[in-house]
Protein backbone atom coordinates (compact mmCIF):
# COMPACT_ATOMS: atom_id res chain seq x y z
CA UNK A 1 0.00 0.00 0.00
CA UNK A 2 1.30 3.44 -0.90
CA UNK A 3 1.30 5.97 1.93
CA UNK A 4 0.46 9.56 1.08
CA UNK A 5 1.35 11.44 4.27
CA UNK A 6 2.82 10.49 7.65
CA UNK A 7 1.79 12.23 10.86
CA UNK A 8 3.06 12.01 14.43
CA UNK A 9 0.16 12.96 16.69
CA UNK A 10 1.10 12.98 20.34
CA UNK A 11 0.83 14.21 23.90
CA UNK A 12 4.37 14.52 25.24
CA UNK A 13 5.01 16.98 28.09
CA UNK A 14 8.61 15.87 28.66
CA UNK A 15 9.26 15.20 24.92
CA UNK A 16 9.94 11.49 25.47
CA UNK A 17 6.90 10.21 23.57
CA UNK A 18 7.65 12.71 20.82
CA UNK A 19 11.18 11.27 20.53
CA UNK A 20 9.87 7.70 20.28
CA UNK A 21 7.30 8.57 17.60
CA UNK A 22 9.86 10.43 15.53
CA UNK A 23 12.31 7.54 15.81
CA UNK A 24 9.62 5.12 14.61
CA UNK A 25 8.29 7.25 11.77
CA UNK A 26 11.81 7.93 10.49
CA UNK A 27 12.17 4.20 9.84
CA UNK A 28 9.61 4.71 7.06
CA UNK A 29 10.37 8.24 5.90
CA UNK A 30 12.06 11.43 7.11
CA UNK A 31 9.09 13.34 5.74
CA UNK A 32 6.46 13.55 8.46
CA UNK A 33 4.42 16.21 10.21
CA UNK A 34 4.25 16.57 13.99
CA UNK A 35 0.92 17.46 15.58
CA UNK A 36 1.62 18.25 19.22
CA UNK A 37 -1.51 17.96 21.34
CA UNK A 38 0.53 18.79 24.44
CA UNK A 39 0.03 22.46 23.62
CA UNK A 40 -3.33 23.98 24.44
CA UNK A 41 -2.83 26.22 21.39
CA UNK A 42 -2.55 23.45 18.78
CA UNK A 43 -5.31 23.73 16.19
CA UNK A 44 -6.63 20.60 14.50
CA UNK A 45 -9.61 22.08 12.65
CA UNK A 46 -7.76 22.04 9.33
CA UNK A 47 -6.43 18.47 9.72
CA UNK A 48 -7.92 16.42 6.90
CA UNK A 49 -6.84 12.78 7.01
CA UNK A 50 -7.49 10.19 4.30
CA UNK A 51 -7.29 6.40 4.05
CA UNK A 52 -3.85 6.76 2.42
CA UNK A 53 -2.36 8.51 5.45
CA UNK A 54 -0.39 6.84 8.25
CA UNK A 55 -0.67 8.32 11.74
CA UNK A 56 1.55 7.46 14.69
CA UNK A 57 -0.57 8.09 17.80
CA UNK A 58 1.45 8.40 21.00
CA UNK A 59 0.86 9.12 24.68
CA UNK A 60 2.66 8.44 27.96
CA UNK A 61 0.93 6.16 30.45
CA UNK A 62 -0.44 8.14 33.41
CA UNK A 63 -1.17 5.69 36.22
CA UNK A 64 -2.05 3.06 33.63
CA UNK A 65 -4.40 5.24 31.55
CA UNK A 66 -4.42 7.70 28.66
CA UNK A 67 -3.94 11.30 29.90
CA UNK A 68 -7.33 13.01 30.16
CA UNK A 69 -6.02 16.14 28.46
CA UNK A 70 -5.11 14.14 25.35
CA UNK A 71 -8.51 12.44 25.32
CA UNK A 72 -10.29 15.78 25.25
CA UNK A 73 -8.20 17.11 22.36
CA UNK A 74 -8.08 13.88 20.38
CA UNK A 75 -11.88 13.63 20.43
CA UNK A 76 -11.99 16.52 17.93
CA UNK A 77 -9.98 14.59 15.30
CA UNK A 78 -11.62 12.42 12.64
CA UNK A 79 -9.57 9.47 11.41
CA UNK A 80 -11.41 9.14 8.08
CA UNK A 81 -10.17 5.55 7.77
CA UNK A 82 -6.48 6.53 8.01
CA UNK A 83 -4.06 3.85 9.20
CA UNK A 84 -2.77 4.28 12.75
CA UNK A 85 0.02 2.83 14.85
CA UNK A 86 -0.83 3.28 18.52
CA UNK A 87 2.15 3.87 20.80
CA UNK A 88 2.31 4.14 24.58
CA UNK A 89 5.44 5.03 26.52
CA UNK A 90 5.88 4.05 30.17
CA UNK A 91 8.60 4.59 32.75
CA UNK A 92 9.64 0.99 33.40
CA UNK A 93 6.64 0.21 35.63
CA UNK A 94 3.61 -0.92 33.57
CA UNK A 95 1.37 0.54 30.90
CA UNK A 96 -1.63 -1.43 32.24
CA UNK A 97 -4.73 -0.30 30.29
CA UNK A 98 -3.21 2.67 28.46
CA UNK A 99 -2.63 0.91 25.14
CA UNK A 100 -6.03 -0.75 24.95
CA UNK A 101 -7.68 2.57 25.83
CA UNK A 102 -5.73 4.38 23.08
CA UNK A 103 -6.60 1.54 20.69
CA UNK A 104 -10.31 1.93 21.49
CA UNK A 105 -10.16 5.71 21.19
CA UNK A 106 -8.48 5.53 17.79
CA UNK A 107 -11.04 3.08 16.43
CA UNK A 108 -13.88 5.21 17.75
CA UNK A 109 -12.47 8.24 15.91
CA UNK A 110 -12.36 6.33 12.63
CA UNK A 111 -8.78 5.04 12.42
CA UNK A 112 -7.75 1.60 11.19
CA UNK A 113 -5.17 0.10 13.56
CA UNK A 114 -2.15 -1.25 11.72
CA UNK A 115 0.02 -2.01 14.77
CA UNK A 116 0.64 -1.10 18.39
CA UNK A 117 3.48 -0.93 20.88
CA UNK A 118 4.20 -0.10 24.50
CA UNK A 119 7.74 1.30 24.74
CA UNK A 120 9.80 1.55 27.91
CA UNK A 121 11.34 4.97 28.48
CA UNK A 122 13.12 6.75 31.30
CA UNK A 123 10.67 7.59 34.08
CA UNK A 124 9.62 11.22 33.73
CA UNK A 125 9.74 11.92 37.49
CA UNK A 126 12.19 9.43 39.06
CA UNK A 127 14.84 9.35 36.35
CA UNK A 128 16.77 6.42 37.85
CA UNK A 129 13.98 4.10 36.72
CA UNK A 130 14.49 3.12 33.09
CA UNK A 131 17.44 5.50 32.91
CA UNK A 132 18.70 6.01 29.37
CA UNK A 133 15.86 4.11 27.75
CA UNK A 134 15.11 3.58 24.99
CA UNK A 135 18.69 2.30 24.86
CA UNK A 136 20.57 0.50 22.09
CA UNK A 137 18.72 -2.78 22.68
CA UNK A 138 15.36 -1.00 22.68
CA UNK A 139 16.14 0.85 19.47
CA UNK A 140 17.11 -2.39 17.74
CA UNK A 141 13.74 -3.84 18.77
CA UNK A 142 11.93 -0.74 17.52
CA UNK A 143 13.72 -0.92 14.17
CA UNK A 144 12.77 -4.60 13.85
CA UNK A 145 9.16 -3.75 14.71
CA UNK A 146 9.03 -1.07 12.04
CA UNK A 147 10.50 -3.44 9.45
CA UNK A 148 7.57 -5.76 10.12
CA UNK A 149 5.21 -2.80 9.79
CA UNK A 150 6.76 -1.94 6.41
CA UNK A 151 6.33 -5.54 5.32
CA UNK A 152 2.64 -5.33 6.22
CA UNK A 153 2.28 -2.19 4.14
CA UNK A 154 3.84 -3.91 1.12
CA UNK A 155 1.46 -6.84 1.38
CA UNK A 156 -2.27 -7.01 2.05
CA UNK A 157 -2.76 -4.83 5.12
CA UNK A 158 -3.96 -6.93 8.04
CA UNK A 159 -5.38 -4.79 10.79
CA UNK A 160 -4.94 -5.42 14.51
CA UNK A 161 -8.25 -6.72 15.86
CA UNK A 162 -7.46 -6.50 19.55
CA UNK A 163 -4.93 -5.27 22.11
CA UNK A 164 -4.45 -6.94 25.53
CA UNK A 165 -5.90 -5.05 28.46
CA UNK A 166 -8.98 -4.64 30.61
CA UNK A 167 -12.44 -3.31 29.85
CA UNK A 168 -13.59 -1.49 31.85
CA UNK A 169 -10.23 0.21 32.25
CA UNK A 170 -8.56 0.53 35.63
CA UNK A 171 -9.60 3.40 37.85
CA UNK A 172 -7.33 6.43 37.64
CA UNK A 173 -5.53 7.28 40.87
CA UNK A 174 -3.08 10.13 40.32
CA UNK A 175 -1.14 11.50 43.27
CA UNK A 176 -1.10 15.34 43.30
CA UNK A 177 2.35 16.62 42.43
CA UNK A 178 2.09 20.29 41.48
CA UNK A 179 5.61 21.73 40.96
CA UNK A 180 6.76 24.80 42.86
CA UNK A 181 9.42 27.34 41.87
CA UNK A 182 12.22 29.36 43.43
CA UNK A 183 10.82 32.87 43.20
CA UNK A 184 14.11 34.71 43.65
CA UNK A 185 15.69 32.74 40.77
CA UNK A 186 12.78 33.14 38.35
CA UNK A 187 13.53 35.39 35.36
CA UNK A 188 9.83 35.75 34.46
CA UNK A 189 10.29 34.41 30.93
CA UNK A 190 6.77 32.99 31.05
CA UNK A 191 7.59 29.67 29.35
CA UNK A 192 6.12 27.62 32.19
CA UNK A 193 2.78 29.40 31.92
CA UNK A 194 2.62 29.51 28.14
CA UNK A 195 3.54 25.84 27.70
CA UNK A 196 1.49 24.33 30.53
CA UNK A 197 -0.92 21.92 28.76
CA UNK A 198 -3.83 22.75 31.07
CA UNK A 199 -3.20 26.43 31.79
CA UNK A 200 -2.55 25.63 35.44
CA UNK A 201 0.21 28.24 35.89
CA UNK A 202 -0.69 31.88 36.45
CA UNK A 203 0.96 34.07 33.80
CA UNK A 204 1.72 36.83 36.33
CA UNK A 205 2.62 35.07 39.56
CA UNK A 206 3.80 31.75 37.98
CA UNK A 207 2.14 29.86 40.80
CA UNK A 208 0.57 26.52 39.95
CA UNK A 209 -3.11 25.77 40.47
CA UNK A 210 -3.02 22.27 41.95
CA UNK A 211 -6.61 21.59 40.87
CA UNK A 212 -5.71 22.12 37.21
CA UNK A 213 -2.24 20.56 37.36
CA UNK A 214 -1.95 17.03 35.92
CA UNK A 215 1.63 16.52 37.21
CA UNK A 216 2.99 16.23 33.67
CA UNK A 217 6.14 18.26 34.55
CA UNK A 218 6.07 20.25 31.32
CA UNK A 219 6.91 23.39 33.31
CA UNK A 220 9.95 21.69 34.87
CA UNK A 221 11.08 20.52 31.43
CA UNK A 222 10.90 23.93 29.73
CA UNK A 223 12.21 26.18 32.53
CA UNK A 224 15.47 27.60 31.09
CA UNK A 225 17.13 28.02 34.49
CA UNK A 226 15.77 24.93 36.26
CA UNK A 227 13.98 26.84 38.99
CA UNK A 228 10.78 24.77 38.90
CA UNK A 229 10.81 21.58 40.94
CA UNK A 230 8.82 18.91 42.75
CA UNK A 231 9.20 18.88 46.53
CA UNK A 232 11.93 16.45 47.64
CA UNK A 233 9.66 14.84 50.24
CA UNK A 234 7.10 14.05 47.55
CA UNK A 235 9.82 12.63 45.30
CA UNK A 236 11.22 10.47 48.07
CA UNK A 237 7.79 9.06 48.95
CA UNK A 238 7.23 8.29 45.27
CA UNK A 239 10.63 6.63 44.99
CA UNK A 240 9.88 4.37 47.97
CA UNK A 241 6.54 3.41 46.41
CA UNK A 242 7.95 2.76 42.93
CA UNK A 243 11.22 1.02 43.79
CA UNK A 244 9.76 -2.51 44.06
CA UNK A 245 7.72 -1.89 40.89
CA UNK A 246 10.30 -0.23 38.65
CA UNK A 247 13.71 -1.63 39.59
CA UNK A 248 13.65 -4.68 37.31
CA UNK A 249 14.09 -4.04 33.58
CA UNK A 250 10.75 -4.26 31.76
CA UNK A 251 10.24 -5.39 28.17
CA UNK A 252 8.79 -3.48 25.26
CA UNK A 253 5.51 -4.85 23.89
CA UNK A 254 4.65 -5.17 20.20
CA UNK A 255 1.37 -6.02 18.48
CA UNK A 256 1.06 -6.71 14.77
Amino acid sequence: MDIDKIYNLFFSPTDTTKFVLQFLSEQISPNYKNINLTSKNTKVDDLSLTEKDLVFLGVPSYAGRVPVTFKERFSKIKGNNALAIVIVTFGNRAQEDTLIELFDMAKEQGFRILAGSAVVTEHSIIHDFGKGRPDRKDKAELISFMQKVKNKLQEDVLLVDEIPGNRPYKEVKLAPMAPDFIKENCVACGKCASECPTGAIDSKTYKCNSEKCISCLRCVKVCPINCRFVDNRVLENLRVHLTPLCSERKDNQFYL
